[in-house]
């Protein structure tokens, strides 16, 4: 890190660091761009504070990282700028209104075959307290497993699914119903329950209470207590990280290598986020 040139700090001695002094209006050239990503990599969580941008800016910054992807559900996309995500109690852009749907811990889209490489979340209006998202240092987790876990789940592989988390999201009147054409896409995807990191070769284990289903090949009973004590585990504090936003934030989180949820927060405040996501690769 001695090597860059950016003010980069980390945060609380965790995974996560902050990067001031950059405005993601200017024109970013190739250097500046080649050293935010490798602070990326250093640093899974990293944040960007005090920025004022427009969609297109937004777009214009994600790109230099990647192709983007779009969400699987449709009403909650701006509607002028489908590669961008619209987290808002308040409909804001013209999308659908959504209070608080990533309060599970997951990590994005990781149900479909090719998940995404890293989301950009840029903090448009924040309620003044709470509403906090939380990450995870998915590789430390890992790290921390004793060997006889890692062994065990050494090759083994988990089944991803959007459908099932969807349904509860229905029933709990945050999300609208969706056609059977629409849920018959979310098919039960397959994924290494231990992937390796295909930039800094660090391993790290790619499971999630929002998607992953059951480890294939074991019993019900040995997945399910298998998934639910690591689950656990991640989540201690030791391996976490709170995001307490404030208005203009960025924040880039590396999806091969965290999860992430949010928090409550007092709904009579708006909440109004835009998020891009980074086309990935294929988990190994």
């Amino acid at each position: 890190m001695d090597s860059l040139n950016l003010p980069i700090i980390p945060v609380d001695d965790s995974f996560a660091a902050s990067l001031a002094g950059l405005d993601l209006n200017a024109e970013l050239d190739d250097i500046i761009v080649a050293e935010i990503r490798a602070a990326w990599m250093h640093h899974p969580v990293l944040v960007i504070p005090g920025q004022d941008l427009e969609p297109e800016q937004q777009l214009a910054f994600s790109r230099r990282f990647g192709d983007l992807q779009s969400h699987t559900v449709k009403d909650i996309l701006h509607p002028d700028y489908p590669e961008i995500l619209v987290l808002s109690n308040r409909g804001r852009g013209g999308a659908a209104p959504i209070d608080n749907g990533g309060a599970y811990w997951h990590s994005d889209i990781t149900y479909e075959e090719v998940p995404p490489m890293g989301s950009i979340l840029h903090g448009i209006v924040v309620p003044p307290a709470d509403g906090d998202t939380l990450y995870v240092d998915m590789t430390a987790a890992y790290e921390a497993l004793d060997d006889s876990t890692k062994a065990r789940l050494d090759g083994a592989r988990a089944t991803h699914t959007y459908r099932q988390r969807y349904l509860k999201m229905v029933e709990a009147g945050v999300r609208p119903p969706q056609s059977e054409e629409q849920m018959q896409r979310w098919a039960d995807v397959y994924h290494p329950i231990v992937r390796t990191h295909p930039e800094t070769g660090r391993k790290a284990l790619f499971i999630n209470e929002g998607f992953t289903q059951r480890i294939d090949g074991w019993t019900d009973d040995e997945s399910r207590a298998m998934l639910d004590r690591l689950f656990t585990h991640c989540t201690e504090a030791q391996f976490v990280y709170t995001h307490q936003w404030r208005q203009g934030d960025v924040v880039m989180w590396d999806n091969r290598c965290t999860m992430h949820r949010a928090t409550a927060y007092d709904t009579s405040h708006e909440r109004s986020m835009h998020r891009t996501t980074i086309r990935g690769t294929r988990p190994v």
